[in-house]
């Protein structure tokens, strides 16, 4: 594994406490890095920090879906004095058919998935202006395609693609970097609630691993190691990219 060193960086990762967020911010903590975890609750935090291992871990909690919490969130940075990454990971997700998607569903996706991208990037301008820092949003598949059943999903992940986007070219002369990170299929606790759910986890994995033509899923670790690599000098020339981590699902079907 490349070893990204991150000794006297501030990071703030959305989404903290379990899945993607939790495995980005364990990397970026064994990379030296200091790591401000949000999530809705302190209690849900505590839990996290305590499994993420040796470093410096910070709580800084708050529901992204309002967005008068979001500058709380953000202080936390500033308390510390500096924030050189934000990796807008939180997101919510829940199939709906659009006859099903009322009022409540479409705000709460949206505010979660891409709003909160915007104001917690507004909100953190000053520090990573200071830091010349990165943003990297974490995007989906579905942000650069669309599945049936899942509208209000498809349509934040492929705004915060555009959000990514327009954030880039106006922060270039800042010198701070925007990227999104569209991973496909993880195999997060998530991901394993729900086949738990289906009553079939074999078939539902199976559906899953065969969706993607390497023919199988993403470990949340090695989605990560790449986040570390977008967050690192390694893509100082990348810029308001979309980059698939898919195993292949974008470009096609076997």
């Amino acid at each position: 594994m490349i070893h990204f060193d991150y000794g006297g960086k501030t990071v703030l990762v959305t989404g903290a406490a379990r899945g993607l967020g939790f495995a980005i911010s364990k990397a970026f903590l064994a990379a030296g890095a200091t790591v401000i975890v949000n999530d809705r609750t302190a209690e849900q935090l505590g839990q996290a920090i305590e499994g993420l291992g040796p470093g410096i871990a910070l709580a800084a909690p708050g529901d992204l879906a309002v967005p008068t919490e979001i500058d709380n969130i953000v202080d936390v940075a500033r308390k510390a004095g500096r924030l050189d990454v934000l990796v807008n990971n939180a997101a919510v997700n829940v199939e709906r058919r659009i006859e099903e998607t009322d009022d409540e569903h479409w705000d709460r996706h949206l505010a979660v998935n891409l709003m909160a991208p915007f104001f917690m990037a507004r909100s953190a301008l000053p520090l990573l202006q200071q830091s010349q820092g990165v943003v990297i949003n974490i995007a989906s598949e579905l942000g650069l395609h669309a599945i049936a059943n899942n509208v209000a999903y498809v349509t934040a992940k492929h705004g915060l693609v555009a959000l990514t986007r327009a954030m880039a070219i106006e922060f270039a002369p800042r010198n701070i970097r925007v990227n999104a990170l569209c991973p496909g299929t993880m195999d997060t606790e998530l991901m394993q609630e729900c086949a738990r759910d289906s009553g079939d986890p074999d078939a539902y994995y199976g559906g899953f691993r065969a969706y993607h033509p390497l023919g199988r899923l993403a470990s949340p670790a090695e989605i990560a190691s790449f986040v570390l690599c977008l967050a690192s000098p390694a893509a100082a020339y990348m810029t308001g990219a979309a980059v698939a981590i898919d195993g292949g699902s974008t470009a096609g079907r076997l």
